[in-house]
């Protein structure tokens, strides 16, 4: 049985487990807080509830970020910067304790695009994941939030092959050229160096120096503009800048050729011609690296002639009705 007791303005929670006395401070809290706080423990002791841990969300999230900083060498710090925003809203809490709908709510008032604050979600989802995993809270709340809908439904952008030629005539057009025509995202690009081109493939490897987005390794066949554009590149790093600068340079090179758009638009231009050419999208998945073929599946809108039989045989169909009906019509207009 859990008891309370006031002393000093402050409500203390008394009980006894295995024939041992145990107090505890409920914290800055009122008469009804303290109740709340009496009534988990009773619970807790007839069995009712599993009893919590007593680690706060900042513990959970700096744990993860510290194992990310491991094994995410290469993402860790933009992981860090998006869940800065969970953190801000419920840091000092109880792990365990979190209200889903709270969460919800939280995450939906931060002043982010609905992108951003799914990925929140997604990555505290993770975190939360890991500590249960690892036996440091055994409630986990994060499992009963949803992931916020996306209200906006929009095609990959990508560049033109015309748009691109602008882009290749600028100092450093072979980099983005290399990027366009392999689909390397920046942190893949970093870190890759000439050991990885091998008999005309670019092979695009997880290891000690930074890993792939999958964690999954995979190969592409060099294009004769892959190639060309290799030999404008680094001779032992392609490139030897960190993938904050290659975007920041990209920025500046989109600029300066008169385009639209962001460095990760030259994987999305990789994805999009192949589609463009009638690759299938398995075969796309493989050479993107994707992590499913569902990812896959936002670019096989652009495939050749992708739905046009279906709208063919809408008219064709519609075609015949109408003949039918003007036949019945002329048919029945006769004298008879």
């Amino acid at each position: 049985m859990a008891t309370l007791y006031k002393r000093g303005g402050v409500y203390y929670l008394n009980w006894h487990k295995d024939g041992e006395q145990f107090r505890r401070t409920t914290g800055k809290s009122d008469r009804k807080e303290a109740e709340a706080v009496r009534a988990e423990k009773e619970a807790e002791l007839a069995g009712v509830i599993i009893p919590r841990t007593g680690y706060t969300v900042a513990q959970v999230v700096s744990d993860y970020i510290k194992w990310a900083e491991t094994e995410r060498p290469d993402s860790w710090k933009g992981m860090q910067s998006i869940l800065r925003h969970f953190r801000a809203l419920f840091d000092p809490y109880p792990a365990e304790g979190l209200d889903p709908g709270k969460v919800e709510a939280g995450i939906a008032s931060l002043p982010l695009g609905a992108s951003s604050r799914h990925k929140v979600i997604r990555m505290a989802k993770a975190a939360f994941a890991r500590a249960v995993r690892l036996g440091r809270i055994r409630v986990n709340p994060m499992a009963r939030v949803e992931l916020p809908q996306f209200v906006t439904s929009r095609a990959p952008p990508w560049y033109a092959p015309k748009q691109l030629e602008a882009l290749y005539k600028l100092p450093r057009g072979p980099l983005w050229r290399f990027m366009a025509e392999t689909g390397a995202r920046r942190g893949e690009i970093a870190k890759a160096t000439t050991g990885d081109v091998r008999r005309g493939l670019f092979y695009i490897e997880s290891t000690a120096e930074g890993r792939t987005k999958s964690g999954k390794w995979r190969s592409v066949p060099l294009s004769n503009g892959a190639k060309a554009a290799l030999k404008g590149l680094g001779k032992d790093r392609l490139v030897s800048v960190h993938y904050d600068t290659l975007s920041d340079w990209f920025s500046a090179d989109a600029g300066a050729a008169k385009l639209p758009g962001t460095l990760h638009w030259l994987r999305h231009t990789f994805c999009t011609h192949l589609a463009q050419a009638g690759v299938p999208a398995h075969e796309i998945c493989k050479l993107a690296g994707h992590s499913s073929v569902l990812v896959t599946e936002r670019y096989m809108h652009h495939a050749p002639a992708a739905g046009a039989e279906a709208i063919g045989r809408m008219e064709a169909w519609a075609d015949a009705e109408l003949s039918t009906a003007a036949s019945t019509k002329k048919h029945s207009a006769r004298p008879k």
